[in-house]
């Protein structure tokens, strides 16, 4: 992967590795050790109580705007926004939040490409002419653990993100590169390019958080504001409003907005 220091990025250089170059970038060194250590704690709290009998080798950990303060701040730190505002545009939003921890032992996954073309083996319910020359996704991963080789660091396939294709037994998978990093590192990848969490069959655990955003015409795959309660609404951060799609105003009900219809004059408006 093309990698970054965090104090040392070039936008335009890694927003076109995403598009046109493997896919997928790793900016080191973003977070503290200690941010990464509440996260850490905090999802693994939660993953413990789905797996109180030691069954259960993978769990995600939802709703994670509402389970502590430390999540919004990592999803609004000006790395992100800086990133992401170029490769989707100012008003992106966050499709999905969660936490993935893998045990040791757990299995991997299939090759496979995120929303909103998660099901795109079904590509009669799609548009005509769908394409991957822009993109309409950008996912993150923030690792809380090592993620190596041996503990399965998630699995990509360079450049696989430039035809949009749903991969299947039939291609090529010779070319598997791994997303390798660190507790604090952040790593983005285009949503188009074939990837896929490998088996964990290291001693320790592997969690990290996964974020997925989105251009703000696109519907979000997980309801992330209907958990939240008036008082985290109310006080939470423009960003964090931002994210969570409230200050985009569709859908509306046009037969009470009070805001006055732009359709067609929406630049004079502004000017």
């Amino acid at each position: 992967m093309l990698a970054f220091q965090s104090n040392n990025i070039d936008l335009n250089k890694a927003v076109n590795e995403l598009l046109f170059g493997e896919g997928a970038i790793i900016i080191k060194n973003v977070y503290p050790n200690d941010k990464i250590d509440e996260a850490r704690t905090i999802v693994n709290h939660f993953a413990d109580q789905q797996n109180k009998n030691n069954l259960n080798l993978s769990q995600r950990v939802w709703n994670l705007f509402g389970k502590g303060k430390i999540f919004s701040d990592l999803l609004t730190d000006e790395v992100i926004f800086n990133l992401v505002s170029d490769f989707l545009g100012t008003q992106f939003t966050c499709g999905s939040y969660c936490a993935s921890r893998l045990l040791p032992g757990a299995p991997g996954q299939e090759p496979h490409i995120d929303y909103p073309y998660w099901d795109y083996y079904e590509k009669n319910t799609f548009p005509m002419g769908l394409n991957s020359s822009f993109p309409q996704n950008c996912q993150a991963t923030i690792p809380l653990d090592d993620c190596t080789e041996l503990s399965g660091a998630t699995a990509y396939y360079p450049g696989s993100q430039k035809k949009l294709h749903y991969p299947t037994k039939d291609d090529d998978f010779s070319n598997l590169k791994q997303m390798i990093a660190k507790p604090g590192d952040l790593v983005f990848f285009n949503g188009n390019c074939w990837h896929g969490a490998m088996p964990n069959k290291s001693s320790h655990q592997r969690a990290v958080l996964l974020i997925e955003f989105l251009p703000k015409y696109i519907k979000p795959v997980e309801d992330l504001v209907s958990y939240l309660d008036e008082s985290f609404l109310n006080n939470c951060s423009d960003k964090v409003k931002q994210l969570l799609g409230l200050t985009y105003p569709y859908p509306k009900i046009m037969d009470i907005s009070k805001t006055a219809n732009v359709i067609g004059i929406g630049y004079k408006v502004k000017n």
